[in-house]
């Protein structure tokens, strides 16, 4: 079974090597979309949102500069950041991150799938 999970975050953060506004420090209130798979347990959940939600707001750079986390912060970069981080803490969990999408505005995001 899926489940899918909606957090937001807001972060600081320029690029480098972009050539255009954005290279000069701005921020964002970013989307992070997760798709979890596992089974399905006895109480009927895959696990409670409850406690994914508080695990996921744990590990997400909120109020954060992303170039102290991410050389060259694009939303595809930051995509492979927090699935790198958090896909191994879900597994802990039991449950097991298919899809990540982060955006970085409402028409415009990175999706990374596995």
């Amino acid at each position: 079974m899926k489940i899918k999970l909606i957090r937001s975050f807001s972060a600081a953060h320029h690029l480098p090597k972009y050539d255009g506004p954005c290279r000069q420090l701005h921020g964002h209130t970013w989307k992070t979309v997760f798709v979890m798979e596992g089974p399905v347990r006895e109480d009927g959940m895959v696990c409670d949102f409850k406690v994914i939600k508080k695990l996921l707001d744990s590990h997400l750079p909120d109020h954060q500069f992303l170039n102290d986390l991410v050389d060259n912060p694009t939303a595809e970069n930051l995509a492979q950041y927090l699935f790198d981080k958090i896909a191994p803490v879900l597994a802990e969990k039991g449950l097991i991150l298919k899809t990540l999408e982060v955006w970085e505005s409402e028409n415009a995001a990175a999706i990374l799938e596995r």
